[in-house]
């Protein structure tokens, strides 16, 4: 091929063409409707949700037990409010550091609250990131580090004796019902939801559904045990709705059991242990809330100086318990499937150990 006989053809240069994208950097503001341009063009596909109150109540819904679901709709809500008030419209345009300052707006909280809080917050982002959902386009709070509180030992969560003792006199001091909600928690071992109401939103605005209805007068049964010194002696039994939606049966030491049947006096079996006194003719004459009873005990907590929830009681109940009485009868009246959970809530004494026993050689 001889290269001097190529013949080279006349190429057409084309006019340039300024090409639309989506957003025109010339504007200066930020409109809502190109916000929603961005983000139907740059997420992957339509999201099973329209919107971020639609997505907490779908997480929400999606856990197994309804006082889980009433918890993670609370905590959506705390999120979603904090967020609109630094003037957000969309979790979708919310970034890590912001999600860092919301951790940090908690305050001075214990270490299993945080890592509840946290776990609920990687939680949300998870289930909106997921194929099935497609809300979030990428889960920003998977590398939000928790320290590792949830792998603390329950049996930490215990009230030594001294700490009881200003616990229980700062409930007598405060009368009314502080003494017998405290004495019920903790000589019971009963979750602060069996002994409260417990609500979870409907699917009409203001009619909640109830998940627990508290505990009401025909749930205790007197039965006489009485002794040579005192006639009068018995104790009382609770059936109530367990964890899970289980009924069960416990018994009532007879000491605590004398101050409920006191306390009770005339009360007819259709009324409630604990009565709600609100304004709201709504709540008004139920038993009273678990949220209620938390925060009775937060006023014992404070008037005390002695950091501490219902669950440490039964904690602190189980681990005395057990010195008097087997794991299996611990574990029953706990409401435990597994002795092994039971055994996961004593805490350890801390003596000169078993050696004590053994022979001297």
């Amino acid at each position: 091929m001889d290269a001097n006989n190529i013949e080279v053809l006349k190429v057409e240069i084309l006019p340039t063409k300024e090409q639309s994208g989506v957003i025109n950097y010339q504007v200066g503001k930020v409109t809502p409707q190109m916000v929603e341009e961005v983000i139907r063009e740059y997420y992957y596909g339509t999201p099973a949700v329209g919107s971020d109150e639609e997505m907490i109540l779908a997480w929400a819904g999606s856990q197994n037990r309804e006082q889980t679901k009433r918890k993670y709709y609370r905590f959506g809500q705390k999120l979603l409010d904090w967020v609109r008030n630094r003037g957000i419209g969309d979790l979708r345009l919310v970034q890590q550091p912001l999600l860092l300052e919301f951790i940090h707006s908690w305050g001075e909280v214990s270490p299993y609250t945080k890592s509840n809080q946290i776990l609920m917050l990687r939680s949300l982002w998870s289930y909106g990131n997921a194929e099935n959902c497609g809300y979030f386009l990428r889960n920003i709070a998977s590398s939000i580090n928790y320290d590792n509180f949830s792998d603390l030992p329950k049996a930490e969560r215990y009230l030594e004796d001294w700490e009881m003792a200003k616990l229980g006199k700062a409930a007598k001091d405060m009368g009314g019902k502080y003494w017998l909600v405290f004495s019920l928690l903790f000589y019971s071992g009963m979750r602060v939801g069996e002994v409260g109401r417990v609500t979870v939103p409907g699917d009409e605005p203001g009619k909640p559904r109830e998940d627990y209805p508290g505990l009401y007068w025909h749930n205790f049964q007197w039965f006489p045990d009485p002794t040579l010194a005192d006639r009068n002696r018995g104790y009382y039994t609770i059936k109530f709705r367990g964890k899970g939606g289980k009924y069960r049966e416990i018994g009532l030491d007879h000491e605590t059991s004398r101050a409920f049947k006191k306390y009770r006096g005339m009360a007819g079996d259709k009324m409630p242990v604990f009565a709600n006194v609100s304004r709201n003719p709504t709540k008004r004459g139920l038993p009273l809330s678990d949220r209620a009873i938390k925060r009775m005990i937060q006023d014992i907590s404070e008037a005390a100086k002695v950091k501490f929830s219902c669950h440490w009681l039964r904690h602190s109940h189980a681990t005395r318990a057990i010195e008097h009485k087997n794991v299996f009868e611990v574990q029953n009246q706990l409401g435990h499937s597994k002795s092994d959970t039971t055994k996961a809530y004593v805490r350890a004494k801390r003596d000169a150990g078993t050696g004590t026993v053994l022979p001297r050689f």
